[in-house]
């Protein structure tokens, strides 16, 4: 019986995973802290979610998905990931979350009722964006709730979203790996758990990418910024 609940919450995030391009950490991690400690789970969690970004952006496309803009913003969002790892001692984390929480909750709930906020983007919104969501990532393990409010700023369709998510969650996912390995929390155990959930997420990305395209942008959206919402909530309230 542990292992049904076990294989239906990977599948169910495996699923949005393949929808959105994020949202499986989110969805994955809290009900299966009921059996693991998150040092067990947390790194087996990086590699399926390394694996199923991977699948995405390995999947053919008709167009090129990831503007140079965007290509910046990764770049700079895995640099100042490292930045984040190094300063983490230095940093009051609950604060910092809290902080975060309510901010996106609120940029949340206005998007969702329909207040409209803009957000005039050059260039350089580009590589702040990076900065400070690789920053995130690397202090306090945020980055899908900041990342995926920015992307609806810039009015990207459906399946640039995911394409875009899915790389920013490669390169942030590779270096918290290194991380895991140096401090000792990869172990034979972690790869085998891994292994065993990679058939359920090759079929949740391989599903997701058919729902991607039958969604409207409005829907996916919404669908998007939900999960935005119910990931900061779990984050103010753990």
């Amino acid at each position: 019986m542990l292992y049904f609940w076990i294989i239906l919450i990977v599948s169910l995030a495996s699923l949005v995973k393949g929808i959105t391009g994020f949202g499986f950490a989110l969805i994955a991690l809290p009900p299966l802290l009921i059996w693991y400690s998150p040092q067990e789970i947390i790194p087996v969690l990086i590699l399926c979610n390394l694996f199923a970004s991977l699948v995405i952006v390995l999947q053919k496309k008709d167009r090129d998905l990831v503007s140079k803009q965007f290509q910046c913003l990764i770049s700079y969002g895995a640099l100042f990931t490292l930045v984040g790892v190094l300063t983490l001692k230095y940093l009051s984390e609950d604060i910092l979350i809290t902080i975060m929480s309510i901010f996106f909750i609120l940029l949340s709930v206005f998007s969702l009722l329909g207040i409209r906020y803009s957000i005039r983007l050059s260039d350089w919104s580009y590589k702040i964006a990076g900065m400070f969501l690789g920053f995130l990532t690397g202090s306090i393990s945020i980055s899908g709730p900041p990342l995926a409010l920015f992307l609806h700023s810039a009015k990207v369709d459906n399946q640039e979203f995911r394409e875009i998510f899915s790389w920013f969650s490669i390169v942030t996912a590779f270096i918290a790996l290194v991380g895991y390995g140096v401090v000792g929390l990869l172990t034979l155990a972690t790869f085998k758990m891994a292994l065993l959930f990679l058939p359920i997420l090759y079929l949740g990305s391989f599903i997701g990418k058919r729902l991607n395209q039958c969604i409207s942008p409005l829907l996916f959206k919404n669908i998007s910024v939900f999960i935005t919402l119910l990931s900061s909530l779990f984050l103010l309230l753990k």
